[in-house]
């Protein structure tokens, strides 16, 4: 499958939806999930009165057309704190992150973020969304932090994905781990705005139906555990920078 982590859009004109979409929808995987994020402004309705005139938007384009574009691109399916299933792993999406720079689907950081990450059920595999967790992949240039630590508390005491998808943070492209989850910091854009970054690419198997404490892993999932236990901020064995032709 290909996940996108949001930010497929400078600001989310019309325009840019239409290309991301066509494009997004001729890639050959099989699945095609995406989110949005906080450049996205058209995909965010309940911020878009206040954030289309902040960022260049002459006018107030019509958000339910921007958004059906992509919902109703063929293959595409578009997460809004929601879930898809694929083969047995559970994937999660939603955009949001804690104030940024006065964007879209900005939270303030404390009751209301905690309500968002409290929507991820347990015991998901994969959990994406825009905003990172505190401490991985969060650093920006300036020196401050801009993850979440609602996020990551429900991630480590609750939910206790395999993996965490992030973008947002150009500068924090790479992969971490807490031992449990692996981190990913998929950002395509370094901080110039620049398309330098590539895809990460990673390998999930779904859980066995009855797992035994005793009973030895599975092949895949002793795979993942040989680097859910390493702690880096450099892409690790099985979490590779690929092209995207090499993804499928």
């Amino acid at each position: 499958m290909l996940l996108h982590a949001g930010d497929f859009s400078n600001t989310g004109r019309p325009e840019e939806i239409a290309a991301f979409s066509k494009w997004f929808a001729s890639q050959p995987h099989r699945r095609k999930i995406v989110i949005a994020g906080n450049h996205d402004l058209t995909m965010d309705e309940s911020s878009y009165e206040r954030t289309h005139a902040c960022f260049g938007h002459s006018k107030m384009f019509d958000t339910a057309r921007c958004r059906a574009m992509l919902e109703q691109a063929p293959g595409v399916e578009y997460l809004l704190d929601s879930s898809a299933e694929v083969d047995g792993v559970t994937v999660w999406g939603s955009p949001w992150q804690p104030e940024f720079g006065g964007w879209a689907f900005n939270l303030p950081r404390g009751a209301q973020c905690r309500e968002r990450w409290r929507r991820i059920p347990q015991d998901t595999d994969v959990v994406m969304t825009h905003g990172p967790a505190l401490g991985h992949g969060d650093l920006c240039s300036s020196g401050l932090r801009a993850g979440c630590l609602d996020l990551l508390d429900e991630l480590q005491s609750r939910v206790r994905p395999r993996f965490h998808i992030a973008g947002h943070i150009h500068e924090g492209y790479g992969v971490t781990s807490d031992g449990k989850t692996t981190f990913l910091n998929a950002s395509t854009c370094n901080l110039k705005y620049k398309p330098d970054n590539k895809p990460l690419v990673f390998d999930v198997m779904p859980k066995p139906k009855a797992e035994s404490e005793d009973a030895p892993p599975a092949t895949g999932a002793a795979r993942l555990a040989a680097h859910e236990r390493a702690e880096t901020t450099e892409p690790m064995c099985d979490v590779a920078p690929r092209a995207i032709k090499e993804s499928v």
